[in-house]
């Protein structure tokens, strides 16, 4: 076996391309499959021996030469023709606004009407789309396209003295200078408050490194996934963290062919997506990614986020990050699969069928009041920590009683995902499947948003009781002892409005009685308060009473009157 260690120089997602390409430059020259690792120190490529250099097949580019008019002859090999590649998605976005439909009822009716829908570009257009704008006159991936097939065997020398070290570098090694979109760190906007530095071009050659630049490159069409925001670029690679290149490559070809959309509801949909691709393409689903045992983020670390401003002749880098996989907890069956997934669905519902949406579709990123839920939850994404999914939660739930009293489309978490979370990934079981916790959360539900639907809809209703969640918070601020006190208040009111809503009930309905609280119950839900403190379980009642119960039939289980042996 050989194995490459790729330093983490720059600790940016540079390094990560660097390593993948390397990656696909040893699986293209030994046929075999190739790992990738991430360690504290780079990244470990491991592959199959190398066959000695005269043995090699004739090396490709390993990335497209993007071809304009004023390029001249047209290389051979690979390549984009991106005139037309752009004309392509300039008739499919036209096609799609003019029918108004979206995904398959777009689709539905097509074949009904005997039509096809115009071919889309090339997946790689993306790319070229995104390097189109960011070139300004930088051209070194078309200079080094063509200098690698001029002479296949200067290229073969070339290869060799860098990975085989037989003689170092060639005299006649290709000049590459530097680009912000493989070397973000670099260029205008980075190390001064305003764009005002040279050109990244301009950076010394000595400093650039032509082999590893080329290894970036290959990397790019890998790895890096474009998306337009408005005249600026977002753009994301995937981090490995152990995984054979088929699988990596297999998973963002899948990604790059989704339509994500947005600013921090990209961010936050393409993490999840990338969660349920890997879990597809895994052997837990019969495929080929080793993800049984192990965690998400065990196999891809994540995605590195750039946003490229666009400041006319040239873009800045204005914004860097990372956001993790999720790591709620093992996968270690098709169960635990299928737990994951719904989890995601139950966040941004699923591209491949339509009417599956998810919670946070009716948060509006154009809509100031949405946009603290939505920062919160890619927050959360990023730390995995309980205390940020919670203050997500009591966002959530003062949007849902926003929407509701408008009566605009909302839809609440799933309590049944919320109970795969908070145990299999917080290890909340003891709190959340008490019985008195259970109550109090059913009642805060009942109270809030059952209350508001039935007045709605002009049924007879307790009181809804506007505001709670935000009384519950500055309770909770106060100290155990006055979040006690205001659950106590708030069951004792609670309880008599289900006694005057028992009044006048119709003859022969003396069994059911609506739901209570009783003593037990609220004198357990005290004893958790003091002994788990008033924060986790004040923002977990929040969390489980503005959420959505499984329905057992229509209407909603919880909304109808129970028997009095339930109460009991």
């Amino acid at each position: 076996m050989t194995e490459y260690l790729v330093p983490r120089g720059t600790l940016t997602y540079a390094d990560t391309l660097e390593a993948i390409g390397l990656a696909s430059l040893l699986r293209e020259l030994t046929d075999a499959e190739v790992r990738l690792r991430h360690t504290d120190e780079g990244y470990l490529v491991t592959g199959e021996d190398l066959p000695e250099a005269h043995l090699w097949p004739p090396i490709e580019p390993g990335y497209p030469f993007i071809y304009e008019p004023n390029d001249g002859q047209v290389p051979p090999g690979w390549v984009l023709d991106y005139e037309q590649e752009r004309a392509k998605d300039q008739r499919l976005r036209e096609f799609r606004k003019a029918t108004g439909k979206k995904g398959q009822q777009m689709l539905q009716a097509l074949r009904e009407q005997g039509l096809e829908e115009p071919p889309a570009p090339v997946p790689e257009y993306k790319i070229a789309l995104f390097l189109a704008s960011m070139r300004k006159g930088w051209k070194s991936d078309k200079q080094l396209y063509r200098w690698l097939q001029q002479d296949r065997q200067r290229t073969s020398a070339w290869v060799a003295g860098n990975l085989l070290a037989t003689g170092g570098e060639l005299k006649d090694a290709p000049e590459v200078t530097n680009s912000q979109v493989f070397n973000p760190i670099s260029g205008k906007g980075v190390h001064r408050p305003k764009p005002d530095s040279a050109f990244p071009s301009s950076i010394a050659g000595d400093l650039i490194n032509p082999f590893r630049e080329w290894l970036k490159f290959r990397g790019a069409y890998r790895a890096m996934l474009p998306y337009r925001a408005g005249d600026d670029f977002k753009v994301y690679v995937i981090e490995p963290a152990d995984i054979s290149l088929g699988g990596l490559s297999g998973v963002y070809n899948d990604l790059l062919n989704l339509g994500l959309w947005g600013q921090i509801y990209l961010d936050i949909e393409a993490t999840l997506r990338l969660v349920e691709l890997l879990i597809h393409h895994s052997d837990v689903m019969g495929n080929k990614i080793l993800l049984a045992g192990r965690r998400p983020r065990d196999v891809i670390r994540g995605l590195h986020q750039a946003l490229f401003k666009s400041m006319g002749s040239a873009a800045a880098l204005m914004n860097y990050s990372f956001t993790q996989l999720p790591s709620w907890f093992s996968i270690n069956s098709r169960e635990d699969a299928n737990s994951y997934l719904a989890l995601i669905y139950s966040f941004v519902g699923r591209k491949q069928r339509d009417g599956v949406v998810g919670s946070l579709l009716s948060l509006d990123e154009n809509h100031s009041g949405d946009i603290p839920a939505l920062l919160q939850f890619r927050r959360w994404l990023m730390t995995g920590m309980l205390k940020d999914f919670l203050e997500f939660s009591y966002l959530f739930a003062l949007h849902v009683m926003e929407k509701r009293g408008a009566n605009e489309w909302v839809k609440e978490m799933p309590t049944d995902n919320l109970n795969t979370l908070m145990t299999r990934g917080y290890g909340m079981q003891e709190i959340i499947e008490s019985k008195g916790f259970q109550s109090l959360a059913r009642a805060i539900r009942n109270a809030t948003i059952f209350a508001l639907i039935d007045q709605k809809q002009g049924k007879r209703s307790r009181e809804v009781h506007f505001g709670l969640a935000q009384k519950w918070k500055q309770k909770i601020k106060g100290g155990e002892a006055e979040f006690i006190a205001a659950l106590s208040e708030f069951v004792q009111q609670y309880n008599w409005e289900s006694e005057n809503l028992d009044v006048g009930r119709e003859k022969g309905s003396e069994k059911w009685k609506y739901h209570k609280v009783n003593a037990a119950d609220l004198d357990e839900v005290i004893g958790l308060v003091q002994a788990k403190g008033a924060e986790l379980i004040g923002m977990l009642l929040l969390a489980y009473g503005y959420s959505r119960p499984p329905k057992a039939g229509q209407p909603d289980s919880e909304t109808e009157p129970i028997s009095m042996e339930e109460v009991q």
